[in-house]
């Protein structure tokens, strides 16, 4: 299984296994050796009794000078003592089997046992038992340090192979060009990381989509503000050119139009920037009366109606008043109005209604135009989508109205007009 735990946990178990039976082999043979030398220190210590016991040179086995922890002593069936291998320590008789007694402000083990009348006592103060510990316990620092150094170097050798493909996955992305977002293989990688590799392949996924769509929009802008350029720049030749004054009047007439078009595509452009998700957060939100913003955007939209003897008016008038921001629901029911007037032939009729329920608002812009296709409707909200290029336009008004309205957690759909032509729906939600 290619997962960094299991890695781990192989180590670390590896690890301990070996680390424990070292460090145990090692405890065993030092606590052997502290052992079989006390074992031999007391021995040496009986044999030097022993020796004095039985009168040997007394003058050269002599103790009382020297360090000798094990002190025995024997009493005959009388009380009197026979033997002291330190006559110089005379402890004070205990009774027989193990105590532990103090004598001259130290503390004492005794063992003693009765045989026929004589009476044998061994004992040893308490403190050679603690610096025996204590010398015993020092030589436990050795294999506890083996311990530590062994294992923190196999930890910190699992942790460096267990962690490689993170560094890995580092200097992959580092070394990556900004434009080179191609997936990163998965199967290079433990389980653990597949979560983060295929959330950074996600991202790779929408940043060139994101890129496509960018490269896309300033190649369709750039070739939409060529036309109206381009026409302006040659009826501007022949107005300065040009001595027929009929042919300067068209001239002019032209060069207006081209003007409006570009002004206007310009106006959608900034628009459509300043509706990107990305500037969301710095919207002013207000209370909104939306029947009164409708009334006023008709007002401002009827000089245009009125040219194409177009009626445009209210149909359906319900006071509604919900939370959005003030200037973007205006530039949406603006669009979705000019957008009907392109469409709308002449002599036609635009109806607007506003309307709401409980939960949502509901703006509704009809117009008995030519419609657009079912398969077509949802092409239609892209950027620069003009399905009649014989009609002026930029082809960015359903695409700056369904921002809109997503940014204001709402829907828009496309129907058709009972009768013939478009119903633009619009529902927002009143908070």
């Amino acid at each position: 299984m290619n997962s960094v735990l299991a890695r781990l946990l192989a180590w670390q178990i590896g690890t301990l296994i070996i680390t424990a039976a070292f460090v145990t082999a090692l405890t065993y043979r030092m606590t052997w050796t502290e052992f079989s030398r006390s074992r031999d220190l007391s021995l040496e210590q009986v044999a030097w009794a022993v020796m004095r016991h039985h009168g040997m040179h007394p003058e050269i086995y002599d103790l009382s000078n020297q360090q000798q922890s094990i002190i025995s002593q024997i009493w005959g069936s009388d009380g009197k003592l026979l033997f002291a291998s330190r006559p110089d320590q005379p402890l004070p008789r205990q009774k027989p089997g193990l105590s532990t007694f103090t004598w001259q402000d130290q503390e004492w083990h005794a063992m003693v046992i009765e045989d026929r009348g004589t009476t044998v006592q061994v004992a040893n103060p308490s403190d050679s038992h603690a610096l025996w510990f204590r010398e015993f316990g020092s030589s436990l620092i050795v294999p506890f340090s083996v311990l530590v150094i062994i294992m923190g170097s196999f930890i910190a050798i699992a942790a460096a192979q267990a962690f490689q493909p993170l560094r890995q996955l580092r200097q992959e992305i580092r070394e990556r060009a900004p434009g080179f977002l191609s997936p990163i293989p998965r199967e290079q990688y433990p389980d653990e990381m597949l979560v983060i590799v295929d959330a950074l392949n996600d991202m790779f996924q929408r940043l060139d989509q994101a890129f496509l769509a960018r490269q896309r929009f300033i190649a369709d802008a750039a070739h939409e503000l060529r036309t109206p350029l381009t026409a302006l720049q040659l009826n501007a030749q022949v107005v300065s050119g040009e001595g027929d004054p009929l042919v300067r009047q068209e001239a002019l007439k032209n060069l207006r139009s081209g003007v409006d078009r570009a002004a206007h595509l310009v106006s959608q452009l900034l628009h459509l920037a300043r509706f990107d998700p990305q500037f969301a957060g710095k919207r002013t939100i207000a209370t909104v009366d939306l029947l009164e913003l409708a009334k006023t955007v008709i007002i401002e939209c009827d000089i245009l109606a009125a040219a194409k003897d177009i009626d445009l008016g209210l149909a359906e008038q319900m006071p509604t008043a919900l939370t959005g921001e003030p200037e973007a629901l205006r530039v949406l029911l603006s669009n979705l109005i000019d957008n009907a007037i392109r469409y709308t032939p002449a002599a036609g009729r635009i109806d607007v209604s506003v309307t709401h329920d409980q939960e949502s608002a509901r703006l509704i812009v009809a117009d008995n135009g030519p419609g657009i296709p079912l398969g077509e409707r949802e092409r239609v909200f892209e950027a620069f989508c003009r399905l009649a290029t014989t009609i002026p336009g930029s082809g960015l008004g359903l695409a700056i109205a369904r921002e809109i309205v997503r940014q204001h957690d709402g829907q828009i759909a496309l129907d058709d007009t009972p009768g013939g032509g478009l119903t633009v729906r619009v529902d927002l939600p009143l908070r």
